[in-house]
């Protein structure tokens, strides 16, 4: 190995400050190999434990803030900040990165059209690494981990984590957890994402078939545009300072154990400091097929033991049978506006759904809260409140929303949320990324309806797909619209709604994949003048 190495580095040594690419297959790879496409290195697990990644860890140890220093490690090593490793097909092992603060990022990425699989990531006391689009499963080893499958460990031995991205992976405890028995639940789900560290993005990942989904432990972290779909647990949880949590799906509760399930919970027991958070234009659903088995209650966003201070909750939807729409026990200068948070069954308990902010469990008060533009069950708020809607029962979702039965939540012309919000503290843009206001007024709710160009039902509309069947992405385009204002929902040939990563354009949407399998998905668009245009995307690999 030590031979290896020095070969190596006189190789690379050549080229100071020109970043690298590598190459690693499972299957026919070799450490004797240069890392190249034709000659590539084994799994991931052996190049890290071969130590062929120059970085830097802290000395002395135990780490003390103000007396470890970084110094060098696996100096001359090949593989140095700003290099990517590009990973082939195959089981890429346990992959445990330890002491490896880098100086700047390196990148980790499948290759194209390949799918390499690790049975756990565990970044600990590390910075500067960047995870992409690999898939992270411990059930195409053989067995069920009762480990986090990605786990960013700031230790207290060893030393910070910081400044690690995970992107656009498919991480779950195992496949076909609908057909789970309530014990194979118990004894196959494990956490997804568990960051303990500081400067973390969470972004366009899939976890799935899990416990816990994503747990934040930090600060300036954020999670943006992830799905967290089948989760026993909570979807996540936001245990820091100054976090955003933007643009997530959390959907399908299973209840398998006697925990209180949330879509995102925080809490605030003397460990964290959770101030300024931010959790803007989620959607969070207790489930999206009423005969899901196991489907228990689960709360939206669940916040009970405070304080909780300069929070931001807007434009979030949120589905759920519980009581707990939204609830805040103990918040201080939080701001609540332009959520829609709906009850699907109101009727029955537990339930109808509010937005609630009340004194501290230890009867402390809540101050200077504003919660407005919003729609919700009931309120039951400690503090500033105007312009929200109450709708305590679903007779009148139907006169309101475009499809509540499927949680479509925008808005019809004639809905009484239209024009009537407050535009002073409103955001500048909806849940969809539409501008506010579209009429002479912000709406209320998280979705702003937008004024049209009316086009009678004789006007030619020439609707196109294109490609289609598709495989990464494909765009749905009508001809005779001069604006993107028309609805859509995807479903999978068995009915329930799927949440592609979709993208308005003009005259319609650009679809792309993400981590969604073959097959067909039919699909409605609804247009302004009560037009529908219905078809099936066929997707393919």
């Amino acid at each position: 190995m030590r031979t290896w190495l020095a070969i190596t580095f006189t190789i690379f040594i050549a080229l100071p400050g020109i970043a690298a690419t590598f190459y690693l297959d499972p299957v026919n790879g070799s450490l004797n190999n240069p890392g190249t496409l034709a000659a590539p290195w084994p799994s991931l697990e052996e190049v890290i434990l071969a130590n062929i990644v120059e970085t830097q860890e802290y000395s002395p140890l135990p780490y003390d803030p103000v007396n470890s220093k970084l110094i060098p490690k696996n100096v001359g090593a090949p593989v140095q900040a700003g290099d990517t490793l590009i990973l082939l097909s195959g089981l890429h092992g346990a992959v445990e990165i330890d002491r490896h603060v880098n100086t700047g990022y390196i990148t980790i990425i499948a290759g194209a059209d390949q799918t390499p699989i690790l049975e756990f990531l565990h970044l600990r006391s590390s910075a500067y690494w960047r995870i992409e689009g690999v898939q992270i499963s411990s059930e195409p080893y053989g067995f069920y981990t009762d480990d986090h499958l990605v786990f960013i460990e700031s230790h207290g031995w060893r030393g910070p984590a910081d400044h690690v991205e995970i992107r656009n992976c498919l991480i779950r405890s195992g496949e076909d957890a609908w057909n789970w028995s309530q014990q194979e639940w118990l004894d196959r789900v494990t956490n997804g994402i568990n960051v303990n560290g500081d400067h973390v993005l969470i972004e366009d990942n899939l976890v799935t078939n899990i416990y816990m989904g994503i747990s934040l432990v930090g600060d300036s972290l954020v999670a943006r545009n992830n799905q967290v779909i089948n989760f026993a647990g909570d979807g996540m949880r936001a245990l820091g300072a100054h976090q955003l949590i933007e643009g997530n799906l959390i959907k399908n509760c299973f209840d398998i154990d006697d925990n209180h399930d949330d879509g995102i919970q925080s809490f605030n027991l003397g460990t964290y400091d959770v101030s300024d958070i931010v959790i803007r234009g989620n959607t969070i659903l207790n489930y999206d097929d009423p005969d899901q088995p196991f489907r228990g209650p689960l709360q939206g966003i669940g916040c009970f033991d405070g304080p909780f201070t300069d929070w931001v909750i807007e434009n979030n939807v949120i589905s759920v049978d519980h009581w707990h729409g939204i609830s805040l026990y103990g918040a201080y200068n939080c701001r609540i506006i332009n959520n829609t948070v709906l009850d699907p069954t109101p009727g029955l308990t537990p339930g109808p759904s509010w937005i609630r902010v009340q004194d501290n469990k230890d009867g402390t008060p809540s101050e200077g809260c504003v919660v407005k533009n919003n729609i919700a069950n009931t309120f039951v708020v400690d503090g500033e409140q105007s312009h929200n809607l109450t709708f305590p029962g679903t007779a009148e979702y139907s006169a309101q929303f475009m499809d509540p039965l499927m949680y479509d939540f925008h808005l019809l012309a004639g809905s009484s949320a239209i024009d009537q919000g407050d535009a002073s503290v409103a955001p500048p843009v909806d849940r969809d990324g539409v501008t506010r206001p579209q009429g002479n007024g912000v709406d209320i709710g998280a979705y702003e309806f937008q004024i049209l160009n009316v086009l009678t039902p004789s006007s030619p509309r020439t609707w196109s797909i294109s490609p289609n069947p598709w495989i990464d992405q494909t765009m749905i385009l009508c001809e005779a619209c001069t604006d993107s204002n028309v609805s859509i929902r995807i479903t999978n040939a068995a009915g329930q709604i799927i949440h592609f990563p979709i993208s308005r354009v003009p005259g319609g949407f650009l679809v792309q994949r993400a981590h969604f399998p073959a097959g067909p998905y039919p699909f409605k668009m609804h247009t302004d003048d009560k037009q529908i245009y219905t078809g099936v995307l066929i997707l393919t690999d």
